[in-house]
């Protein structure tokens, strides 16, 4: 397959105990149709990365939950160079990276069994008030986290995307309880996975995600209708705009941009 430019290296120490890792072996049921670890189990292992980090720092969901405040995942993107396949091993570091105005930074690198980068990410996060349902300030999380001073791993802003105005092509769906979380509400990756089922089959057969950048903007629930709707960028089907929408009530609950890699 043709593979995406290198990842770019950010100008950081990474020591101990500020530096979380986690090394997966890739299960059948982690990988897609072409063999490959499908975008999910990444956004998975990482997550599951992050999540051990932050109980170990002793800020996990279930210690704030304790505290009446949660997290909650509000912005991401990821770069991918290439993914590896069944059986193969994969290492997540990850770390926080300090703040954005609401936000809480933490950033992440994939490396095959090779030591090669195959992914990078960084992730924005909000601190709610689990009864009054709004962020709080971040700056007291955000010293407990220890966050490590540096260069992010990638050089991106986690800006606020432009929203949808065409739609080319669209799919419905309605919220499982396999889909909510343990903030009882439809879990990110649920989102991520309904962005990618509204690509056209032709792009998805031919082609792997090289860039996901995304803005998770409502909760949704259970039983809840969704609209997936997506427009392409170019004429070659390389990039897309999306939306996800509520169509009770029209609420937007995500938008992102998809990048796409034709495979040799």
């Amino acid at each position: 397959m043709t593979t995406a430019d290198p990842l770019p290296t950010a100008s950081i120490s990474l020591p101990e105990p500020n530096i979380w890792q986690e090394t997966y072996q890739i299960r059948s049921y982690e990988v897609d149709c072409h063999h490959r670890l499908s975008i999910l189990a990444v956004f998975n292992f990482m997550q599951e990365a992050a999540s051990r980090h932050a109980e170990a720092l002793g800020v996990s969901i279930q210690q704030l939950l304790s505290e009446n405040f949660t997290w909650l995942l509000s912005r991401l993107k990821i770069k991918i160079v290439s993914l590896p396949t069944w059986k193969d091993q994969i290492r997540i570091r990850t770390w926080p990276s300090g703040a954005q105005r609401l936000f809480a930074l933490r950033d992440f690198e994939v490396r095959n069994q090779d030591n090669q980068a195959v992914a990078a990410a960084v992730s924005a996060w909000l601190v709610l008030d689990v009864q009054k349902r709004r962020p709080v300030r971040i700056e007291p999380f955000v010293e407990r986290l220890k966050p490590l001073e540096g260069d992010h791993i990638l050089p991106d802003t986690l800006d606020k995307l432009p929203g949808l105005e065409s739609r080319t092509y669209e799919k419905k769906f309605v919220v499982r309880y396999r889909d909510l979380d343990i903030n009882q509400h439809v879990n990110n990756m649920s989102f991520v996975e309904w962005l990618v089922e509204s690509i056209p089959v032709g792009v998805l057969n031919t082609s792997v995600l090289a860039e996901l950048e995304i803005n998770f903007l409502a909760e949704a629930f259970y039983e809840d209708h969704i609209l997936s709707a997506c427009h392409p960028l170019d004429s070659q089907n390389t990039s897309f705009h999306h939306r996800l929408i509520r169509q009770q009530d029209g609420l937007e609950l995500a938008r992102a941009r998809t990048v796409w890699q034709k495979v040799d």
